[in-house]
């Protein structure tokens, strides 16, 4: 044996290198199991021009027109226009949405902060397209669903801008 070892201290050093072994066995099979982190490639594919130009249907539901109405929002967010209300609400009426059913979001909080991402509505009969464009990265989302309220004429819930311009 090696000078300074003995007995008594052998089970406590072999001790030592099992746990030692065992903890990085852990944590690599732990780490095997984290989620991967997220891949930008839905978000890149959601940029992404369409291949066929979705079409408007000024007649139409608020599903039919939900490619469109992502579009627009598509169109708007890979562009250069800033992040507010108005920029926003004004593309989705110059693509041809009617401004009286629409709702928007306040550009910045009730303490002068400017707002992380703005909301924008269309509503069509008892349906809404709704949007969110956020400020720090331009991505957004689109959707559709019901309106509410007692009226159903709602898409945006609590105080909106007034869209007076």
């Amino acid at each position: 044996m090696a000078a300074g070892y003995t007995l008594a201290a052998m089970p406590r050093t072999r001790f030592a290198v099992a746990l030692t072994v065992l903890g990085s066995i852990l944590s690599l099979s732990l780490s095997a199991c984290a989620p991967a982190p997220p891949e930008r490639t839905e978000y890149e594919e959601h940029l992404r021009a369409p291949e066929e130009a979705p079409q408007f249907y000024p007649d139409g539901s608020a599903s039919e027109n939900l490619p469109y109405f992502t579009e627009v929002l598509r169109q708007f967010s890979v562009g250069t226009a800033e992040v507010r209300g108005a920029p926003i609400v004004d593309a989705l009426a110059a693509a041809g949405f009617d401004k009286a059913s629409m709702q928007v979001s306040f550009d910045e909080s009730k303490t002068n902060l400017v707002a992380d991402s703005i909301y924008a509505s269309v509503r069509i009969g008892d349906q809404c397209l709704i949007g969110q464009v956020v400020v720090e990265d331009r991505s957004f989302v689109a959707e559709h669903a019901a309106a509410v309220g007692p009226n159903k004429d709602i898409c945006l819930i609590g105080q909106t801008r007034p869209i007076d311009w």
